[in-house]
């Protein structure tokens, strides 16, 4: 179940990385996003819950 909450949750913050998304892991804080460049045409944006520390990362081509 923690996976889906993870793609869920990356899903959202793909398109918003401002967006309010609980932590799939814990659900008590939202997550803490930023993105660092990986290449010209990708970043990837990781995702950090502050609470429990857990993370995640997706990578997002931004040239669409």
């Amino acid at each position: 179940m923690s996976r889906e909450l993870w793609i869920n949750a990356g899903s959202v913050l793909a398109v918003d990385p401002n967006a309010s998304v609980k932590c799939p892991e814990c659900g008590e804080a939202d997550l803490k996003v930023f993105d660092t460049k990986a290449g010209e045409d990708h970043i990837e944006r990781h995702m950090r819950c502050p609470r429990c520390g857990a993370y995640s990362a997706l990578y997002k081509n931004i040239t669409e």
